[in-house]
């Protein structure tokens, strides 16, 4: 099986890891942040502290009084010997203690306990779970290594791009901390002579009652409980050292920490390698921290949770070129201001459990191609189970156009589907033909006199000015001396005044006055001309029954009868579903055929004005490379400067290709899969809707291939990729 294959498995392994463990990685990373502070402390108090000389006997009895009332944990001395810091299980003991007199002069300073309430926390979580700690060490390392083979480096200005940055960059530091636990737990590279053991538990005043020789104790400078019922002393001096106190004796300590010791507590350099450690304690709280808030967001997501807390109407739309997602927006204004608690979503990222949560459903849902729903709303209805919409109220209304077969079919699938999943009508759909405007206002209205809503508008939502541009120039780019090709120009337009516009938004041509305007996909930038708009334009030529030819109304024109330097009338619409990502790094596959490839020049300038282009594959298919590769020497230079990253075709006609564009995504199946799963590209596809479909089923077919996935699964995925807006299809028949 090849690494693709495991590699979404391995992903949710290093994922799941991940959550259940955090609380356990922050616990110990934090503990180990304070606990990088010691040498730091240890080092600054070497250089200041002067000789000290304990009264032995004094701070015997002192101890024994102390125990009394309950148990010394830690003695630390201090003020030349004068004084002693006790950390004990009783609190009116822990403070700060004149030895002399045994009397508590006050709270003793912070760090020693800190350290030692920490290194408790860092080693067992205060609990004894010793073997916890050591589980989540070994997963950390795990997790560690993992994590550079599913994500490759590749800077994105999000908050997983970053996860992904900060792990890669920093995995030569941040790994030698689970390293060295690891070690540690296997009993590698600790140093120190092995520990004595005692058979009965020694008390902090036995230290100072029974004979030490081999210490000098009027030397001391920290005693504390250590492990299997012992006491660690440390001793100044030139006899001092590091002992451990059982009830057969002391046996000193020698050899010192072993190298991994070191590198794990930070003490190899003292201050600096102290200082060192904390700021790997905060690299790793930060991958641990965008971790978690990554997979939180997506758990949100997933699960509706962005939608608005307290809302009882949830108000969604499944729009496929803007307008019901523009009109969704008008209709949360209008609810919101009349008092409503409305939540706006699109439908394809709302599950439909969610949607049992709200009183009242409403849906405004475009259709696309011939009655289909659009295609941010496939996963929706996938996941639509019998049942699922029970005591669901819902109303929705239908855009679309009766020029085509079936009016509405995509908002009509949608309420069947509602309808059959146990959900009830709360007004019977109202449908839209064309302009949705008077349509909507009559929506609004039933909401605020049949269903009781309180709305405070039903203005129409503010439409894009009309602009007069002027046909500044056009070519021919198909040569039908090289084979049968379809008509094609690219178009240039100027306008007077700076307009705004990106890629994918559509410009709406009209003809004449009182005549349906014709949409055409904007293939420039105002990013890096706000007066050029270009355009790729195929002749439409038509005949009837009766034998008479004619051209489009609109391509006719733009073609064929308009003079350059003459004006035309025209709307800019956004199209948002299909603009290039606003981060120009986010990796793209961009998919056209024909003049389908119309927005693509548009967003390879755009990517290269911004100065830092991301990873960009074409994949353009037609029917001729010498007849109609349309834009050729834009793409061409493209891929000499960068901003095109990689260009495949597929002509279809020709005698040594003769393939279509699906075959090359086919072929190049695990650069997909890479692009896909490792580099996170959007998909955008732009052609007609039977071309658009056979890319998504042959981008199925590449996850069944190569990303271990079921034809299920990966159909699935491709559904939720759409919703998600990973796939952007704008498709025409």
């Amino acid at each position: 099986m090849s690494f693709s294959a495991i590699r979404p498995r391995l992903i949710w392994i290093h994922r799941w890891i991940g959550i259940v463990l955090a609380p356990v990685f922050l616990l110990i990373i934090l503990s180990g942040a304070v606990l990088s502070f010691r040498p730091v402390v240890d080092d600054f108090a070497a250089r200041s502290a002067g000789a000290t000389r304990v009264d032995v006997p004094a701070l015997g009895a002192l101890v024994r009084t102390l125990e009394a009332s309950g148990t010394v944990r830690t003695l630390t001395v201090a003020d030349g010997g004068r004084s002693v810091d006790v950390v004990s299980s009783a609190a009116d003991s822990t403070g700060r203690w004149e030895i002399a007199s045994a009397s508590r002069t006050g709270a003793s300073p912070s760090g020693p306990g800190i350290f030692q309430t920490a290194e408790s926390l860092h080693k067992s979580l205060l609990l004894g779970l010793g073997l916890v700690v050591e589980a989540a060490s070994y997963a950390m390392l795990a997790i560690m290594l993992a994590g550079p083979l599913l994500a490759w480096l590749r800077f994105r200005n999000t908050l997983i791009g970053w996860h992904t940055a900060l792990g890669w960059c920093l995995l030569p530091v941040t790994i030698a901390s689970p390293v060295t636990a690891v070690l540690m737990t296997l009993g590698v590279g600790g140093g120190q002579t092995p520990l004595p053991k005692a058979e009965q538990p020694v008390t902090m005043s036995q230290v100072f009652a029974t004979p030490l020789p081999e210490v000098d104790l009027s030397h001391l400078e920290t005693a504390r409980s250590f492990r299997g019922g012992t006491v660690l002393v440390q001793v100044a001096g030139e006899t001092g050292g590091t002992f451990v106190v059982t009830d057969k004796g002391a046996t000193a300590l020698t050899g010192g920490p072993g190298l991994v010791k070191e590198i794990h507590e930070g003490t190899w350099a003292g201050a600096w390698s102290g200082g060192l450690n904390f700021l790997v304690s905060l690299a790793l709280l930060g991958l641990t921290v965008t971790g978690f808030v990554s997979w939180f967001r997506r758990w949100r997501r997933d699960r509706g949770g962005a939608l608005a807390a307290g809302a009882d109407i949830l108000l969604v739309h499944a729009s496929q070129t803007g307008t019901a997602a523009r009109l969704a927006a008008a209709t949360l204004a209008a609810l919101e201001q009349g008092g409503e608690r409305v939540a706006l979503a699109p439908l394809g990222t709302v599950p439909p459990a969610e949607l049992r949560r709200f009183r009242l459903v409403l849906l405004i849902a475009a259709t696309t191609g011939e009655g289909d729903v659009p295609d941010g709303a496939r996963h929706f209805l996938k996941s639509l189970q019998p049942g699922a919409m029970a005591g669901v109220r819902f109303a929705v209304l239908g855009l679309g156009d009766r020029s085509y077969a079936h009016f509405c079919g995509g908002a009509e699938t949608l309420r069947s589907a509602l309808l059959a999943a146990g959900g009830s009508e709360a007004l019977p759909m109202a449908c839209a033909d064309g302009d949705p405007g008077p349509a909507w206002v009559s929506w609004l209205e039933a909401l605020r006199a049949d269903l009781g809503l309180r709305c405070a508008s039903s203005a129409l939502p503010a439409t894009n000015p009309t602009i007069e541009l002027i046909l500044a120039d056009r070519h021919r780019m198909d040569d039908p001396a090289q084979g049968e090709t379809q008509e094609t120009w690219a178009i240039t337009l100027e306008s007077a005044a700076d307009l705004s516009f990106r890629p994918g938004d559509l410009l709406r041509v009209t003809p004449g006055e009182g005549e349906r305007e014709r949409p055409y996909s904007i293939g420039s930038s105002c990013r890096v001309d706000p007066r050029l708009i270009e355009l790729t334009v195929r002749l439409h030529h038509w005949r009837d029954a009766q034998g008479q030819e004619g051209f489009g109304r609109v391509s006719g024109l733009l073609i064929r009868t308009m003079p350059v330097g003459g004006r035309l009338s025209a709307r800019v619409d956004p199209h948002p579903a299909f603009n290039p990502p606003d981060d120009p790094s986010c990796p793209i596959i961009m998919v056209g055929a024909g003049s389908g490839v119309a927005p693509f020049p548009g967003f390879l300038s755009e990517r290269k004005a911004s100065g830092r282009p991301g990873p960009a594959w074409l994949l353009f298919g037609n029917r001729h490379r010498d007849g109609d590769f349309l834009w050729e020497e834009r793409f061409e230079a493209a891929l000499r400067d960068g901003s095109l990253t990689r260009l495949d075709t597929a002509f279809s006609r020709d005698a040594d290709d003769g393939v279509h564009i699906q075959e090359r995504l086919k072929e190049a199946a695990a650069e997909v899969v890479d692009w896909l799963m490792n580099k996170k590209a959007v998909v955008y596809i732009c052609g007609r809707r039977e071309m658009a479909r056979g890319v998504e089923e042959a981008l199925a077919g590449v996850l069944v291939e190569r990303g271990g996935y079921s034809p299920e699964a990966a159909r699935d995925e491709i559904d939720r990729w759409a919703a998600e807006a990973r796939i952007r299809v704008d498709a025409f028949d």
